[in-house]
């Protein structure tokens, strides 16, 4: 066996499957993005070819602009719920001692949930007719006026929204960055607090460096999730009310499969390979000149 996996050829012939299937159902259906693209379709009649034209509609497209921006601010207000507070969570993890399985079992319930039953879960959580339990808490310490529907307010429904999808996910980079911190060495950990360092600073000069490509990669999956995150806004606002919450790839699902704009859907799901493939350079150059700087 360990021959085998010494030959090129052989770990080539594994990792064939794999491939044939991604380019399947990834690199195909780009390519295929790319051709509808350029074309003027409705699915129905004969395809128009219009070059450039669906991508100088989208740029001058308010709404997807406002897609853009929405999407930005929910991927900050991810980047901060699902992997800051999943590290901190992870870092209060490796000073449990008994119990340490039950808190990680209990915290990582939400990820195995289905989206659908997570976003009918906090709906009710947000609801003002009959009050659901943000609001109900609000009343009983005394900040009823902050009532409002929260997912059906313009003004709340996007942070709303970003708040149940880091819900969802936190628990999944709290064990990512979890399984990053328990392969430190205890020798290097023991040595740190004989020179004297606090907690804070056994994370920040210790911890986090030793394991950066840990929490490189965990920011990846953050931010290229929230990018083409779908579902929990789909089913909790449909986008909503209005624009407010809409992301692009809730967009460009109502261009393409409401509206029957097959060809600028294509653009507008184009745009969104090209966004996330440009985000994961640059956390990587970023991540690559932090760690040379350190050095």
């Amino acid at each position: 066996m360990d021959k085998m996996l010494r030959s090129k050829k052989w770990i080539l012939l594994f990792l064939l499957p794999a491939l044939l299937i991604f380019t399947a159902t990834v690199f195909v259906p780009i390519i295929w993005s790319m051709v509808y693209s350029l074309y003027s379709w409705n699915g129905v009649s004969a395809m128009r070819f219009v070059g450039l034209e669906n991508f100088a509609d989208m740029f001058s497209d308010k709404n997807f602009v406002q897609s853009v921006v929405n999407n930005l601010i929910f991927v900050a207000i991810n980047v901060v719920g699902q992997l800051f507070v999943g590290a901190f969570v992870a870092v209060l993890l490796t000073y449990v001692g008994k119990g340490r399985e039950v808190f990680k079992t209990l915290y990582f319930t939400p990820v195995i949930l289905a989206s659908v039953a997570v976003a009918k879960i906090w709906s009710k959580f947000f609801s003002v007719d009959p009050d659901g339990v943000v609001n109900s808490l609000l009343e009983l310490v005394g900040l009823g006026g902050l009532k409002t529907a929260w997912l059906g307010n313009a003004a709340t429904s996007l942070g709303s929204v970003s708040l149940v999808e880091s819900y969802w996910h936190m628990a999944l980079f709290m064990v990512i960055i979890y399984s990053g911190l328990i392969t430190i060495s205890e020798d290097v950990l023991e040595s740190a607090v004989m020179d004297g360092a606090s907690a804070w600073k056994m994370f920040w000069k210790i911890k986090l460096p030793l394991m950066s490509e840990v929490f490189v990669v965990a920011l990846v999956m953050v931010v290229n999730g929230c990018l083409k995150a779908f579902d929990i806004i789909f089913i909790s606002t449909s986008g909503g009310p209005g624009y407010s919450s809409e992301l692009v790839a809730t967009y460009m699902y109502k261009v393409a499969f409401t509206s029957a704009k097959y060809g600028y859907g294509s653009a507008i799901a184009l745009f969104l390979v090209v966004e996330s493939m440009i985000a994961v350079m640059l956390i990587r150059k970023i991540a690559n000149r932090v760690q040379r700087n350190s050095l």
